[in-house]
């Protein structure tokens, strides 16, 4: 039912946020974002996937919209990110060259879509570029229990905060930083343990002191003291 809860809530938010009046003419934070740059758009892409065979699963800033309540937290993006397994690439490139999309290659591994006129872009992401890190095993493992759980947004499976909190010490950029102890500080029904154990089995021990540190600077009740045992 959390689920649930959470899908219409964001749903409802942002239709009145486009009902609003205003200089942008949406209500987000002074910004116009755009129906394009807002999950309420997902159809055409979530057709291509399954056109493609492909599991997929919500990443990035519109997974972040999801778990976050306050709009606040819901910072501007044109684009709508998915988790994909490695193997599914191909199939996902056959369905974009029929399109009028622009297509090229994501260094850290998958392909990036952009429709030229509207600006939208659309990043189909496996994770397995060896020299940034090959992150694609915590994809795939992110994607089933994506699909697995009941959170989903215009039938789309978000990716859990757990997993979204990995993948974001993976990629170990101080804005990924930012995200992970904004997820942490605010997503009160986070397993931490469960993230623990992501950042251990994926990402390292330089993964565990980073999460570590996060819990601490969220100031989240779980977090351990540094430098003493058990940190």
């Amino acid at each position: 039912m959390e689920g649930i809860f959470r899908q219409d809530r964001l749903y409802s938010q942002y239709r009145q946020a486009f009902e609003a009046p205003g200089e942008s003419g949406l209500g987000l934070k002074g910004l116009d974002h755009g129906r394009d740059a807002c999950p309420i758009d997902l159809g055409l892409k979530v057709r291509l996937l399954k056109d493609a065979k492909a599991q997929h699963a919500l990443i990035g800033k519109v997974a972040m919209w999801y778990w976050l309540e306050d709009m606040a937290d819901h910072e501007y993006t044109k684009d709508v990110d998915f988790a994909v397994p490695q193997s599914s690439i191909p199939a996902i490139l056959q369905q974009l060259h029929a399109t009028e999309a622009k297509v090229s290659q994501l260094f850290i591994g998958g392909v990036n879509a952009q429709v030229p006129e509207k600006g939208i872009r659309t990043d189909f992401i496996d994770r397995s570029n060896e020299e940034w890190g090959d992150l694609q095993p915590l994809y795939v493992e992110a994607i089933e229990a994506a699909s697995r759980g009941e959170d989903r947004f215009r039938d789309v499976p978000v990716t859990p905060p757990e997993y979204l909190v990995a993948m974001k010490l993976g990629a170990g950029t101080d804005k990924d930083e930012r995200d992970c102890i904004r997820l942490l500080a605010k997503v009160l029904d986070m397993d931490v343990e469960l993230t623990r154990n992501l950042a251990r089995k994926y990402v390292g021990p330089a993964g565990i002191g980073r999460l570590e540190e996060c819990l601490r600077r969220a100031g989240h009740p779980q977090a351990r003291r540094a430098y003493t045992a058990g940190s």
